[in-house]
């Protein structure tokens, strides 16, 4: 089983997301974290699981919620690099990945 690292960018990404639930009631941060952890968990079982998105990032749909849960796989790790609304350019989430990719 993989170890999941949350990258300090994914979690401000986490944190918006959150507050932007929050302005519809606690019920629905309080599904989409169960949501966004029950992913994790799959992740760490399967690190493979999420599609092949570049080089070395990977996406993982997080379903009812139009998010993407961007990774890369990292030895026995898997780096949350950002968790990102799907509703953007591209060229937006992939210039996020790069500036956060480790080296």
């Amino acid at each position: 089983m993989n170890e999941i690292v949350v990258l300090s960018g994914a979690e401000e990404d986490l944190f918006i997301h959150y507050c932007e639930q929050m302005e519809r009631g606690e019920d629905h941060t309080l599904r989409m974290n169960a949501d966004i952890t029950h992913m994790y968990r799959l992740l760490a079982q399967n690190p493979l699981l999420g599609s092949r998105y570049d080089k070395r990032a990977r996406k993982l749909i997080v379903k009812n919620w139009n998010l993407g849960i961007f990774y890369a796989v990292v030895g026995s790790r898997n780096m949350i690099l950002a968790v990102q609304h799907l509703h953007q350019s591209p060229k937006k989430i992939r210039a996020i990945l790069k500036s956060r990719m480790p080296r």
